[in-house]
């Protein structure tokens, strides 16, 4: 077996090998995980500098959000929300704001709370807790097999439990909050309102994806679209509680980290998940923008996935959509990526195309919507249905240059947005299993 000891994980020259996969741990074979236009690399397709990185010591933009909620001058997002259901303002109807609040149902009570203190959580927590039989509780040995075997049997059984997909990666100490340290000390982890201690073995990371419907979500920025990046969110995060019950009940440790802890798209990009965006988020060559993560540590031993490069770098460079998409003006038209954050909540390390989080911010806490426009407007968010869309997403990696004429002729069939009054007719429609088109792949 491999030496997977947690100081091999990290190079001694941190800043040239930051993004690249780390030394001693067993690989998947990836050629059935994607299309034959996806490569995979060592390196992620973004250029990182960890001698010059900054750690937010928070979520940008839920506290940005929080912020402005509290500022007596500024609207409160009920406020908004109530005048726009008065003036039957299309996709924020009654029954958009109800489906808004539905989505949310176990989020919002608990599941990954943030880290924000909620009435009754304890209570929920010992229920999610109860739901586990371990091993040593049935009087049974643990399970047993090599790294190959059980990450295979971890994405069947996450996918089983709902995620869209699914990608394993290594701890890195670099991205990881503030709050959260590896402690030699500490046999599982342990939280406190000083941060959260894991144990040097949790050095494995499950990547949970949610989809998020997109005929729903192409009506934001509404209580509709709001309800659609909600059931992405719940969809990620209330399958890591069920797999997070799998791992302990063949006899390892598995935690959460609320997001407050952790950001999960540097994580996500090394697991192969997808390529970082202008949007500055997470592009999956499957789902596009249209995906929402959760993070698992765990101490089970799994075979990684290697980050992927579909050319999406040269293909934001042209496409600009997302940006031209988004409400708030928070996006950059920038032709090529930056070191320069963008904003206050923006922070140093990457070369990307940096979200101005005080924009997206405000204009989320003062619109009575979650918006998700730029996520629900990306080019890629096509499934495979149609030979077309198969051809043209095959185009769009190998001939990235194109993206301007690609994004040029999604708008002229009518993908992306969809106009205000165009809202009204989701309810009208015929909806596959939770709005979600299963062809992707």
């Amino acid at each position: 077996m491999a030496d997977k000891s947690i100081d091999n994980i990290f190079h001694a020259d941190k800043a040239k090998n930051s993004g690249r996969i780390p030394e001693g741990f067993v690989y998947r074979d990836q050629r059935k995980r994607y299309p034959w236009w996806v490569k995979s690399t060592d390196h992620i397709t973004v250029e990182t500098d960890v001698s010059t990185i900054e750690k937010p010591t928070t979520n940008m933009i839920i506290m940005s959000v929080m912020n402005r909620m509290s500022d007596p001058d500024a609207p409160s997002q009920r406020k908004n929300l109530i005048k726009k259901i008065t003036n039957k303002t299309p996709g924020f109807n009654l029954p958009d704001a109800s489906l808004l609040f539905a989505s949310q149902t176990f989020w919002q009570s608990g599941i990954d709370i943030d880290g924000l203190p909620i009435q009754g959580y304890q209570d929920l927590r010992k229920i999610i807790d109860d739901q586990v039989h371990t091993p040593e509780e049935l009087g049974v040995e643990k399970w047993e097999g090599s790294e190959l075997e059980a990450s295979a049997m971890v994405e069947k059984a996450a996918i089983h439990l709902g995620a869209a997909q699914v990608g394993f990666t290594a701890i890195d100490l670099t991205w990881l909050g503030p709050n959260v340290s590896i402690s030699p000390d500490v046999k599982e982890p342990v939280a406190s309102r000083e941060g959260i201690r894991f144990p040097p073995s949790y050095k494995y990371i499950i990547l949970v994806a949610g989809r998020v419907p997109l005929w729903a979500a192409k009506c934001a920025p509404s209580s509709l679209g709001s309800a659609a990046d909600r059931t992405g969110y719940e969809e990620a995060h209330t399958t890591e509680e069920k797999l997070i019950n799998f791992i302990r009940g063949i006899g390892y440790g598995a935690s959460d980290i609320h997001m407050m802890g952790i950001n999960p798209i540097p994580f996500a990009v090394m697991a192969g998940m997808g390529e970082m965006g202008r949007m500055n988020r997470v592009v999956s060559p499957l789902f596009g923008g249209a995906m929402r993560f959760a993070v698992i540590l765990t101490d089970l031993p799994l075979a990684l996935d290697k980050p992927i490069d579909f050319g999406l770098q040269e293909f934001c460079r042209h496409c600009k959509k997302c940006a031209k998409a988004c409400p708030a003006n928070a996006l950059s038209y920038d032709t090529d990526p930056s070191w320069e954050p963008l904003g206050p909540y923006s922070f140093k390390g990457k070369k990307v195309w940096y979200d101005d989080c005080e924009k997206c911010g405000a204009y989320t806490s003062s619109s009575g919507s979650y918006c998700g426009a730029c996520l629900a407007s990306c080019t890629w968010n096509k499934g495979n249905k149609t030979a077309l869309h198969a051809v043209t997403k095959a185009i769009g990696a190998k001939i990235p240059s194109v993206s301007g004429f690609l994004a040029f002729m999604d708008d002229l069939f009518g993908y992306g947005l969809v106009p205000e009054e165009t809202r009204k007719k989701w309810w009208g429609l015929d909806l596959t299993v939770r709005g979600v088109d299963s062809s992707a792949k």
